[in-house]
């Protein structure tokens, strides 16, 4: 029964820090979470399904080693140096494999001292709250937050809308993404709004936000249109599975 779940686990951690590096829509989140080997099959089907893709695949597994040689080295580094600096270090590689409970202890306990109020860390704070699905905390730091100038555009603050939409309040995450949703800025924060109405079942009004986007980013020159590529990715992938249904 171990030999079956061990390669299970491993392919749940490869999927889902593939969600994590490629901004995928949340939904693969929880179907992955939830349903471990078929929704990790869909996903990778759903990604990587030519060969040119394969390879990026393949080039993605060795990125998963790399970051658990490296999740390592830094557990090393703070059972050898117990401070804040190793912490969030730390903190941050277990935020791109998915361990947010364990990321999210480690960030408390930077919280103290000079560092209790600081805005930087409550934020990620908050981004691991949000994605342990501890919705409530997450909330509850958000509205703390609402007053700092650097949360206002910062996408820690698309976690606090999305903490808001899953614990059933909708106007209230909307008047957040409505807040966010800024011309020819704030591009992330824009296609998860869209995925909020999607997902809140307003797929017209997503799909004209989106067109919008989309419409920008033919406009960007080539510079920023590379530097922003990934989002555009995420927009048009949005845009089309809309568009599909």
């Amino acid at each position: 029964m171990l030999r079956f779940y061990t390669p299970l686990l491993i392919l749940q951690a490869v999927t889902l820090y593939l969600v994590y590096r490629n901004n995928s829509e949340q939904r693969w989140y929880w179907f992955i979470i939830f349903f471990p080997g078929v929704g990790s099959l869909l996903y990778l089907f759903d990604q990587y399904y030519n060969r040119k893709n394969i390879s990026s695949l393949t080039e993605a597994v060795k990125e998963v080693v790399n970051s658990n040689h490296k999740t390592e080295q830094l557990e090393k580094a703070l059972r050898f140096s117990d401070n804040t600096k190793n912490k969030l270090n730390l903190a941050a590689a277990y935020m791109e494999i998915g361990r947010y409970t364990d990321a999210a202890r480690l960030y408390e306990s930077t919280l103290t001292g000079f560092m209790e109020d600081d805005p930087g860390v409550r934020m990620k704070l908050l981004e691991a709250y949000s994605m342990a699905k501890s919705y409530e905390q997450a909330i509850a730091l958000g509205e703390t937050l609402e007053s700092e100038k650097t949360f206002k555009n910062a996408e820690s603050r698309i976690s606090y809308a999305w903490a808001l939409h899953h614990q059933d309040k909708p106007e209230a995450a909307e008047k957040i993404f409505l807040d966010m949703n800024k011309p020819f800025s704030n591009f992330k924060h824009r296609v998860a709004y869209g995925s909020f109405l999607a997902a809140t079942s307003r797929k017209p009004e997503a799909k004209v936000l989106l067109e919008a986007l989309l419409e920008e980013f033919e406009h960007m020159s080539g510079p920023e249109r590379k530097l922003h590529r990934d989002v555009n990715r995420e927009a048009r992938n949005l845009y089309n599975t809309i568009s599909q249904k």
